[in-house]
């Protein structure tokens, strides 16, 4: 083995057969030829850009992506060189008007993190592919079940599996999914940089696994159960669902998805920290996907994830849910703990 005769498994950095398992099962998943895992989803993030990206580049970025991409993209990329340029998901139907002769990588969230735009990818895949610019789209929000990036010729899928792949909040993972050729560049530099996922935790993600396609249904069904209540009530102004029949860009969602997850936001007729404040059964967090509800108000988001020129389009009454496990009706019941604490 060491000499290179036959394959085997001699670091786990570069490689082992726990975490094989994993990457071949999110590939399976993914319908790709191969993944790879990661010891989070930032770990991922960071491997693909530096995976193409070099000084004198050039990188389209969806401007409502993951707080922390944005923040590595201004804080990190930029200052080696590279130029990005912050696309919005409305803009990047005209994908061809943002592409430079030296964009080497165009970078999407769809839904997009927080306010959840949609994105067309079969048109993004398709004139990023004339050009041999890679595409990458951040899935964590519906998961494989529910998109697969790559039946609309996105290069790489790109998961943060702390969230709904792993399910159960007691780890931390990223994925990258896709072709061969694209995987194994991408793998060259995860190993450089060290940022593996420990073989304990891809079992726990293997364990994850087995019951995500239960889990995602139930997310689903109280997802939207609570943004249809939502809907109806006076103190709701607007459900930003993609599920929603109303939802700006919906006919993306029918065409693109199987299914939704259950995280969303909506915009509240109040104090969005007072409402948060108020609720029993949903506790305040930002890691959603796991089996616990959770609920986020925008104000009090980091500040890497909102200043600084980043995500300072936010509305301030914004109020993310992630809708767990639980019974519907308590979850609706609590919601309305915190709609009678605004008085």
């Amino acid at each position: 083995m060491l000499r290179g005769e036959r394959d085997g498994y001699v670091y786990t950095r570069v490689s082992n057969p726990t975490i094989g398992v994993l990457e071949k099962k999110v590939a399976a998943l993914e319908e790709t030829d191969d993944s790879i895992a990661f010891a989070s989803g930032m770990a991922a993030v960071s491997a693909v850009l530096f995976s193409f990206l070099r000084s004198g580049d050039h990188l389209v970025l969806s401007s409502s992506a993951y707080g922390p991409t944005l923040a590595m993209a201004r804080d990190m990329i930029e200052p080696l060189g590279v130029e990005v340029s912050l696309v919005s998901p409305a803009e990047l139907g005209d994908l061809e008007e943002h592409l430079r002769e030296n964009t080497r990588l165009v970078y999407l969230e769809s839904p997009a993190s927080l306010t959840f735009e949609l994105t067309d990818l079969r048109s993004v895949a398709e004139v990023a592919r004339a050009r041999a610019i890679p595409t990458v789209v951040d899935n964590s929000w519906a998961t494989p079940l529910y998109q697969k990036p790559a039946n609309f010729g996105i290069d790489l899928s790109l998961h943060s599996g702390t969230k709904y792949l792993s399910g159960h909040s007691d780890l931390l993972l990223g994925m990258v999914a896709g072709s061969g050729g694209l995987i194994e560049r991408v793998r060259k530099t995860a190993v450089l940089l060290g940022g593996c996922v420990s073989p304990d935790d891809a079992f726990l993600a293997i364990r994850g696994l087995r019951t995500l396609s239960l889990r995602m249904q139930r997310h689903q069904e109280n997802g939207l159960y609570l943004s249809h209540k939502l809907m109806d009530h006076p103190r709701v102004p607007e459900v930003l669902h993609p599920a929603n029949p109303f939802f700006p860009g919906h006919a993306v969602f029918r065409s693109h998805f199987e299914g939704s997850s259950g995280l969303f936001s909506f915009l509240l007729d109040g104090e969005p920290e007072r409402f948060c404040d108020a609720l029993e059964l949903f506790l305040l967090g930002v890691s959603w996907g796991g089996f616990e509800s959770l609920a986020l108000p925008s104000s009090v988001l980091p500040e890497v994830a909102k200043g600084k020129g980043v995500r300072l389009d936010l509305p301030r009454n914004l109020v993310r849910l992630s809708v767990g496990l639980e019974d519907p009706e308590d979850l609706w019941e609590d919601l309305q703990r915190g709609f009678a604490a605004l008085g």
